[in-house]
This record gives structure tokens, C-alpha cells and sequence, in this order.
């Protein structure tokens, strides 16, 4: 890891651990697969590549949807969230979810740009 600078190690210090808000973000990107949410409602947090591969994979599941027929709002239950400082002012983090039975986990990869996180990488896997 990088040496942090004084101001950025007040910065960081300041900010709160994003493990919840991660936890939210994948709650919301399930849903948005799911076909429950629109992808526009998560525009505010993602960069504008991580915007396009949401989009891109909201259109596949719900392609995937019409062919199966299978319409149901899944039952989301929180199981663990963790993050990791990687680099100055970039987070990792990993979130655990139960969706419907199945536990499944949420890659979140997040900057922190102007005192707020944006999220440049979500990966469902």
C-alpha cells in the first residue's frame, strides 16, 4: 500500500467505514437484476463504466427472464459485509448476501471522490 500523506490520513480517518453502504449498493444491483429496481436509481453512486455494466447485465437477466417466465422479487437477507482500504482513498469490499435460499457474494470497488464514494466496480459472483 501507498504511504498516505498527512491530509489523507485525516480524510480517510474522517469518512465512515462504507461496509453498510456497500451492503445497500448490493442489495439494490440484486434487485435491479431481479427486474425490481431500474438501473437509473443507481446512476448517483456508480462511475459511468460501472453504470454501462449494470445496464448491460440488467438487460441479459431480464432477456433471461422473458424466456423462463420467471418473475418473482427475491427474498434478500444480509449475511456479512467487509471492506478493505486497498490504495489512497479506494476501497474493496466484499458483501455476502442470501438471495432466496442461495448465498451468494457482491464485489464492490469504490473511490472516494469529493468526500463521497463512487463505486467503479460491481461484480455479482
Amino acid at each position: 500500500m501507498a504511504q498516505l500523506t498527512a491530509p489523507a490520513k485525516t480524510i480517510i480517518k474522517q469518512q465512515p467505514d462504507p461496509a453498510q453502504f456497500f451492503a445497500q449498493i448490493s442489495a439494490a444491483y440484486i434487485e435491479v437484476l431481479a427486474g425490481v429496481r431500474r438501473p437509473e436509481q443507481l446512476a448517483r453512486w456508480l462511475s459511468d463504466r460501472a453504470y454501462y455494466d449494470v445496464c448491460q447485465r440488467a438487460k441479459r437477466e431480464s432477456r433471461a427472464r422473458q424466456l423462463t417466465g420467471t418473475n418473482t422479487r427475491p427474498d434478500i437477507v444480509l449475511r456479512n459485509s467487509k471492506t478493505f482500504l486497498t490504495d489512497l482513498m479506494s476501497y474493496q469490499g466484499v458483501v455476502v448476501l442470501q438471495i432466496s435460499g442461495s448465498t451468494r457474494a457482491v464485489s464492490v470497488r469504490a473511490e472516494l471522490v469529493h468526500s463521497r464514494y463512487r463505486i467503479t466496480d460491481l461484480c455479482l459472483i
